[in-house]
């Protein structure tokens, strides 16, 4: 189904609703994906594997743990790809893909979130996993604030790990996407450009309204007001990079009306935004399309990162 006739459905069947407490419940049907999901133990056991899967095969001066801030949270775990004899345990001018992991600002963590690591330091990119404080012991706008730290991070150390600030992309996978949306607005307004030379937008959240009236909300504690005005879709973008939108076929309605609010929004600020359905896809097993060198989502990732697929060794 195309994109934006699978957006307007929620509109649609929101207007048959009679009462709030099926407004409530349709929202906590929408904004459950694992409801849907195909297998959803077995994918957050994928993250975790592929997690440790990474580590242990990037060790010793490719692996490197920053930290962007006082908390535990404030973590970015960098692997990086070989050496190929540069000093320092990394190509010199590498890009960087900052990764940002989901679980609705209030689960999962960088133990979940670097299972595609090994496939794009493969590729020649250094991989970046970036942490933050979880609802409610942070708000939103401090986990906010928390990534626009850690892109400063990134940046900063960039090339002491022989990658370059300038390309720097940002990804994100549902609540994730979100906080890589936000950077992109007048949010973060403080965050140096180079810390977003292009966005990768997995499963994401752009517009928060709904989901302040949803069981989502029970830990994040936004009010109407704040859902307004952290929402990347109600804010414009201030700098032109490139964006890729993408959701899963078989994740939620509002996933997808997301998705479309979004590009609609922001296309007459970009010169380069698309959208796309990852076909059979849900929510959560659409992260394998990242890991795998034949992925839709990995191609994604090299197209911005500026890394031929030719180059990083897979012929399609």
């Amino acid at each position: 189904m195309d994109l934006s006739l699978r957006a307007a459905l929620p509109r649609l069947r929101r207007g048959r609703l009679s009462s709030s407490s099926e407004r409530t419940a349709w929202l906590n049907e929408q904004y459950s994906p694992s409801r849907s999901a195909h297998d959803f133990n077995g994918s957050i056991q994928s993250y975790k594997a592929g997690t440790d899967a990474a580590r242990a095969a990037i060790t010793g001066s490719r692996h490197r743990v920053l930290a962007y801030g006082a908390l535990s949270s404030n973590r970015i775990e960098c692997f990086l790809p070989r050496a190929e004899g540069v000093p320092g345990g990394a190509r010199r001018g590498a890009p960087i893909f900052a990764f940002i992991h989901g679980g609705w600002w209030q689960d999962l963590s960088i133990d979940y979130a670097a299972a595609p690591a090994v496939a794009l330091t493969d590729s020649g990119a250094i991989y970046a996993s970036i942490g933050y404080t979880l609802a409610p012991a942070a708000g939103l706008r401090e986990i906010v604030a928390e990534v626009s730290a850690a892109l400063t991070t990134i940046a900063a150390h960039a090339t002491g790990m022989g990658g370059d600030p300038r390309r720097i992309v940002l990804a994100g996978h549902s609540a994730g996407a979100h906080l890589a949306a936000a950077q992109l607005t007048a949010l973060t307004p403080e965050a140096p450009r180079s810390t977003a030379a292009g966005l990768l937008l997995i499963g994401g959240a752009y517009d928060l309204e709904p989901i302040a009236e949803s069981y989502v909300n029970e830990k994040v504690r936004m009010s109407a007001a704040d859902a307004a005005a952290l929402s990347p879709a109600q804010l414009m973008p201030l700098h032109d990079v490139p964006v890729k939108i993408r959701v899963g076929e078989e994740e939620p309605e509002e996933f997808h009306r997301n998705a479309a609010l979004l590009r609609e929004r922001w296309a007459p600020s970009l010169s380069a935004i698309n959208s796309a359905v990852l076909s059979g896809r849900d929510h959560f097993d659409a992260l394998d399309e990242l890991a795998d060198p034949h992925g839709r989502l990995y191609a994604d990732a090299l197209e911005l990162l500026g890394i031929p697929l030719q180059r990083a060794g897979v012929g399609r």
